[in-house]
């Protein structure tokens, strides 16, 4: 039978977080969170505050608009639980988490404050899980943060007990118990009512010897397991007596292909890591040519004088290149008042550097068809974020090259080449070819730092961001960016 959604706790409406944090430490030990996935923290209003208008048009929406709980006076607004001023400046990422197939199944929110005193940060996890919930899905909005894919946020023991996970929608919310929640009969009766309401739980970090959780296990959808602090025999182990009984098995920081395909092997049906962005490297014999043209193409795109004349050409031979070139600049995204029917119309409409944009992209989905859809768009946010981050370090003449790095970064992986073959391939700026390469020079300065961002290291992230003079809202808000004008491309493409 399911039960009524509650409505918060009234503590946690009428305190701020401070309180409510500091109630959590009287509990239990503080600690320190050695994973960077668990780091925590929240993001001020002012962080996202160059993000472009439209993206903004949810900000102060109460919850009665996401329908779960029901439209009543005493739900507060989150602003009103956590004043968007208060918060501290935070980093905000996404990762990937794919199927059996590798289909993208949805995403985990990583974040965490960007203050210099790391320890009271770590201590304030309410604070950060309050501060995601308020300034990503209520001010920028899920659908173009994770689309129709789930959202796994962390939540706390205190979180959980004050039943904060309602403030989402069960839709597409994925509520993640972590590993130092203590079990109590209370947190047992609090995800219970989760459960019956619809919502998918997942428990954080499982593995056998977590004896207390066995009631827990009942009721979670999602287990994952960390396979790097996990043996082969517990990854194993954990398949065989739990597999039966729990719906997923989830192998997390699954960074290389072998550790990808043992897990895959073993029985474990999501995975979550950055191994999907890693070559397979085959014989050059192997790759087929129209991927080698696809890219001498790019190539010719990328050249300082493009020859108009020479794209309609290639365009008008090629009826896919003309229907998704008309799809494109007919979308909503451009916001024409008239329909486009002509290549000529829609190139001049489009201007050089746009040309090239869209080529690209369209040019490099084509070359990604036997690789998970994720590397492409994992590609064109390092592209767009590295671009919007020319100016912010004084290479806004260099906007174009850096937008090239990012889209070519993948492109071992693309090709099963390795990247000293594969850049050699088109006619990249010298320093660029070199920064993909690992030299060090200004590029990959800001390659790492999108690396950084995107696999939320962030105490490297926070050195080097010092370094240069660049303040952590400024890094989020172009991230942000950066993930929505990737899904609103793809979704014109």
């Amino acid at each position: 039978m399911v039960t009524a959604s509650p409505s918060p706790k009234n503590f946690l409406v009428q305190a701020s977080v401070d309180a409510a944090a500091k109630a959590v430490r009287m509990e239990r030990p503080t600690h320190t969170v050695s994973s960077p996935r668990c780091g925590n923290g929240g993001s001020r209003d002012e962080g996202l505050g160059s993000i472009p208008e439209r993206t903004r048009m949810q900000n102060g929406k109460t919850f009665s608009h996401l329908g779960n709980p029901p439209c009543r006076k005493d739900i507060t607004p989150l602003d009103m639980i956590v004043p968007s001023g208060s918060m501290p400046e935070s980093f905000i990422a996404r990762q990937p988490i794919f199927d059996r197939r590798l289909q993208v199944y949805g995403y985990e929110i990583l974040y965490r404050a960007a203050s210099h005193d790391q320890q009271s940060v770590f201590q304030d996890g309410d604070r950060a899980s309050l501060s995601v919930i308020q300034n990503l899905f209520f001010t920028m909005g899920t659908d173009l943060f994770v689309g129709n894919r789930k959202a796994f946020v962390n939540f706390t023991q205190n979180l959980l007990l004050a039943e904060a996970p309602y403030f989402l929608p069960k839709e597409w919310a994925v509520i993640e118990i972590l590993e130092d929640v203590e079990p109590t009969p209370e947190i047992y009766a609090a995800c219970r009512r989760l459960k019956e309401n619809g919502y998918l739980l997942a428990l954080d970090d499982f593995t056998l010897s977590m004896d207390s959780c066995r009631d827990l296990l009942a009721l979670v959808d999602i287990l994952k397991v960390d396979f790097r602090g996990t043996t082969p025999d517990e990854q194993a182990r954990i398949v065989r007596h739990l597999g039966p009984r729990v719906p997923h098995l989830l192998a997390e920081k699954t960074e290389t292909r072998e550790e990808f395909q043992k897990a895959l092997e073993a029985g474990y049906t999501l995975f979550q890591g950055y191994f999907f962005s890693r070559p397979v490297i085959v014989n050059r014999k192997d790759v087929p040519v129209f991927k080698i043209n696809a890219l001498k193409l790019i190539g010719e795109l990328n050249r300082p004088d493009l020859n108009m004349d020479a794209i309609h050409a290639v365009i008008k031979r090629d009826p896919a290149l003309v229907y998704k070139l008309l799809r494109y600049i007919n979308s909503a995204f451009f916001g024409l008042r008239h329909k486009v029917h002509s290549i000529r119309h829609a190139l001049v409409l489009l201007g050089e550097r746009e040309i090239r944009k869209w080529a690209t992209l369209t040019v490099y989905s084509r070359l990604s068809a036997k690789q998970p859809y994720e590397l492409v768009k994992l590609s064109l946010v390092r592209a767009q974020f590295l671009e919007g981050l020319a100016d912010c370090v004084g290479m806004g003449a260099e906007k174009d090259q850096l937008f090239l790095m990012g889209i070519f970064s993948v492109m071992d992986t693309l090709l099963g080449r390795p990247m000293e073959e594969a850049v050699q391939e088109v006619p990249l700026d010298d320093d660029v070819k070199q920064a993909l390469l690992g030299a060090a020079n200004r590029y990959r300065v800001l390659f790492e730092i999108a690396l950084g961002y995107e696999q939320a290291k962030w105490d490297a992230l926070s050195r080097v961001s010092a370094e240069l003079g660049l303040e952590p809202s400024r890094l989020t808000a172009r991230y942000l960016q950066a993930v929505e004008w990737t899904e609103r491309v793809f979704r014109v493409q």
